[in-house]
């Protein structure tokens, strides 16, 4: 096996044993001056690898809220299929019925019924709910059932107004089945 560099000078005379050891010395100290010096680097990237743990958390903790709110919605929404096509009042197509109107979004909304489901709806009876863009019949209980799970789903109907004391208008009742 060859012999190193210095070993070679020392045999070859250009190089003293004390010059040797000296150089080895200084060499040594350079190494440990530098993983000194390293030391508080180190911790200066602990430091930001635990930033980057705490960051990465944070991001996993969020994307958690956001999964477990989806589950969430698609489990209210499940529930709100179930009650809606397991309680739906039937409506007849028949050539009696009368148009109901009502107010959905700021927009006038038309339903044909029979005049006996007319009169469950404005004694109160029944509700409108809107379940996927179609207005579907339910029992007043059920729609508040629903209202506590999805409240923009059920339709508010206007109470009956009692009239007021500055009301001229007071003597003349509008009916509430009136044709337009």
């Amino acid at each position: 096996m060859g012999l190193s560099l210095q070993e070679q000078l020392l045999k070859a005379g250009l190089v003293s044993k004390d010059k040797a050891s000296k150089v080895r010395k200084e060499k040594h100290k350079k190494a440990h001056q530098q993983r000194k010096a390293k030391g508080p680097a180190t911790s200066e990237q602990d430091k930001q690898a635990q930033q980057a743990r705490a960051e990465q958390a944070a991001k996993d903790r969020e994307l958690s809220r956001k999964l477990n709110e989806a589950v969430s919605q698609r489990e209210i929404a499940a529930q709100v299929k179930q009650l809606v096509e397991n309680n739906r009042h039937p409506r007849s197509n028949s050539e009696d019925d009368v148009a109901f109107y009502f107010e959905n979004k700021g927009k006038a909304k038309k339903m044909y019924v029979s005049p006996q489901t007319h009169r469950m709806i404005t004694s109160g009876k029944l509700a409108i709910v809107n379940y996927n863009g179609v207005f579907e019949l339910v029992p007043a209980s059920i729609a508040g059932k629903i209202r506590q799970r999805n409240p923009s789903l059920v339709i508010e109907l206007p109470d009956e107004q009692k009239p007021g004391e500055d009301d001229e208008y007071a003597e003349h009742q509008v009916p509430d089945d009136l044709m337009w």
